[in-house]
């Protein structure tokens, strides 16, 4: 069996993240910020969500020959800190974590080159330098101690009933994220930042718009529940390839400002003759629209966004301007909205909100 026959879901172990996703933001944006870097290092790559671990990364997005697992773990608690109980000894019902990093290596041993356990907080490990683990950002188990290591085999070999020299920890890797849990989207939007300041120096492009783009992306493929019986469905269902980033950062540096859309449509508006009083109640709904958009958003707004793409399917012939086209789609979007309650949002909004998403 070749290493992309096995690239399916009949050997994934990782299932957990793929449900619910309460638990996981530190995992995703990881998993962003660590696509980023790869983009810049590398010419090509597949990077996998929920596969055999929480991100694998395969060094070509269609005839792959190699792979990086990781396991991204975020503590919490008391306990500041991991140490070779919490990272050997098993839980109540299940693997420990380097029993788990050790089967899911095994399961393609030549091709996997590096196996990393991630986590916010530091690993602490004796090593046989005698320098502080807690203050690395990385390193290796052959960097441990050897009667350590040793022992951590031997504990491993009796979990999973097998020998102690049969228990694989070459390229095993121990990684500390550099990520601020209080606050991981602000974080990774400056990662993001660096990214295009880095690849698009002559560039301006919104840093927000591609990290959301990004996230949830990587959020969509991360909870996936379909089945990949092939390597084609794998990378269609929770891979993100080289091409397809390539093709959101085009996406978004092609894409104007909120403020230039919001100025492009204050002047059609001005040349379809709409009366200066109506233009500036727009000018203002449409500012309270795009710092509200910017910023969280609400389930209602998500909600108004897809009723009003909706309606734009349908629009009627004889509808020219976009100032009588958004004032129809709030009238269908009012009386077609099946019990949600739009009547919170005041009409010059709700205008404002369709013609910046017509305009998209």
């Amino acid at each position: 069996m070749t290493f992309l026959d096995i690239l399916n879901d009949s050997v994934t172990k990782e299932r957990g993240g793929r449900h619910g996703g309460k638990g996981h933001e530190f995992q995703r944006y990881w998993a962003l910020c660590h696509l980023l870097q790869v983009d810049l290092d590398k010419d090509d790559y597949l990077l996998l969500l929920e596969f055999i671990e929480d991100v694998a990364l395969l060094n070509n997005g269609d005839v792959p020959a190699e792979m990086e697992l990781f396991q991204l773990k975020k503590k919490e608690g008391t306990s500041p800190k991991w140490t070779k109980t919490t990272i050997a000894k098993p839980p109540k019902d299940g693997k420990s974590i380097l029993a788990k990093l050790h089967e899911s290596k095994a399961i393609a041993k030549n091709e996997t080159t590096a196996i990393s356990f991630v986590s916010n907080a530091p690993i602490d490990l004796k090593l046989s330098d005698g320098s502080d683990p807690t203050r690395l950002s990385e390193f290796s188990a052959g960097q441990i101690d050897s009667s350590l290591l040793s022992e951590l085999k031997t504990s491993v070999a009796s979990e999973l009933g097998c020998k102690a020299e049969d228990v694989d920890f070459d390229n095993l890797k121990f990684l500390r994220s550099s990520l601020a849990m209080d606050d991981l989207e602000s974080h990774a939007t400056g990662r993001v930042a660096s990214f295009l300041a880095s690849k698009f120096p002559d560039h301006s492009p919104r840093a927000d718009v591609l990290c959301k783009a990004i996230y949830s992306e990587i959020k969509v493929k991360a909870t996936s529940t379909e089945e990949a019986a092939t390597f084609h469905d794998l990378k269609r269902i929770r891979g993100i390839s080289k091409h397809q980033f390539s093709s959101m950062v085009a996406l978004t540096l092609s894409r104007k400002s909120d403020s230039d859309v919001v100025d492009g449509i204050l002047a059609n508006l001005i040349q379809e003759s709409v009366p200066y009083v109506q233009r500036e109640a727009i000018k203002r709904a449409a500012r309270r629209f795009i710092v509200e958009k910017a910023g969280r958003g609400s389930s209602l707004l998500s909600l108004l966004q897809g009723h009003v793409e909706n309606t734009l399917l349908s629009v009627p012939n004889n509808l020219i301007t976009s100032w009588d086209v958004a004032n129809w789609v709030v009238d269908q979007v009012l009386a077609l909205s099946s019990g949600a309650d739009f009547s919170i949002l005041d009409r010059d909004y709700m205008i404002a909100a369709a013609l910046y998403w017509m305009s998209q």
